[in-house]
């Protein structure tokens, strides 16, 4: 496995954990003593995540010393670098805040991992005569990206979303795929009603329901991504519906770092309009939908 490969997965690896010790936290304050187990199992997948995180930070170490043209793909390394940052910050901070001794420790192991592969990354950049963060930043736009890097902070991405997966599946949401304009978040809570003779009906909280995310917009496949039927332009949506097709929950984490958590893609919504004489679109509208996936649930 290469540098980069290593890198993306660490950061997608410590995402899932982030969200899982989010959920894990929100079970066990909403009804401690029912929830134990599920308290249990999400620490232990929590931790496994880290582990995880923690074991490709040091592969991707070994993989940099031959490593042989990272150059090209400094955006990718630095996005994924600081993602993994926010991440493990995050999941100290509620590690702390809950006591927990167990993802803290897992969580300082990738901090430690992260460290020595951020200090080998910009000795091995300076080496081979990458140029300086002022300079990347004006030919990539890796902008604060680069210099988080450096600092050690942590910053936006230039992604409008990132979808990721388990088994290593990665789709960014920009200009140059599948440019979004309208995100609608729609979140429910199930309240029942109960009549009752001569008085207002009584209202009890009985759950909370489910979520769902809605992205609409644009993709152009005769700009910026070639104008064949076999360009990455006219295959953004089939990517998606390939990922959409193994049925399995992905990672949604926003440009601005947020991690929404794991989601079900449920459904891909396509129009194709201003046909050229091959039948290939010009323009092809689409909606696609997500559905909340319940972390505490075991997919059987």
């Amino acid at each position: 496995m290469d540098f980069q490969t290593q890198i993306t997965q660490a950061a997608t690896q410590a995402s899932i954990a982030t969200e899982r010790v989010r959920s894990m936290n929100r079970v066990y304050e909403r009804n401690q003593p029912a929830s134990a187990n599920t308290v249990a199992v999400l620490q232990k997948l929590a931790t496994g995540n880290l582990d995880n995180a923690a074991e490709l930070l040091s592969g991707a170490s070994s993989a940099l010393s031959v490593a042989s043209d990272v150059n090209p793909k400094v955006g990718t390394v630095v996005r994924s670098l600081n993602a993994v940052q926010s991440s493990v910050g995050s999941v100290l901070k509620m590690a702390t805040a809950s006591s927990n001794p167990a993802i803290r420790s897992s969580a300082e192991a990738v901090n430690s991992a992260l460290g020595d592969v951020r200090t080998k990354f910009n000795a091995w950049a300076g080496i081979k005569g990458t140029p300086a963060p002022s300079a990347l930043a004006t030919s990539t736009g890796a902008g604060a990206l680069f210099s988080g890097l450096l600092d050690g902070a942590s910053s936006a991405t230039p992604h409008l979303l990132t979808l990721g997966s388990d088994r290593g599946d990665t789709f960014h949401f920009n200009l140059s795929t599948a440019a979004f304009d309208k995100l609608r978040r729609t979140t429910k809570y199930k309240v029942a009603s109960q009549e009752r003779l001569n008085r207002q009906e009584a209202l009890q909280a009985v759950s909370q329901g489910g979520e769902t995310i809605t992205l609409s917009g644009v993709v152009f496949a005769a700009f910026g991504a070639g104008r064949s039927a076999g360009s990455p332009g006219m295959r953004q949506l089939d990517a998606l519906r390939a990922i959409g097709g193994r049925m399995m929950p992905v990672l949604l984490t926003t440009g601005y770092g947020e991690v929404l958590g794991r989601w079900y893609l449920q459904g891909v919504d396509e129009e194709q309009e201003a046909l050229m004489s091959d039948g290939a679109p010009r323009k092809q509208t689409f909606s696609l939908e997500f559905g909340r996936y319940g972390e505490d649930y075991k997919n059987v």
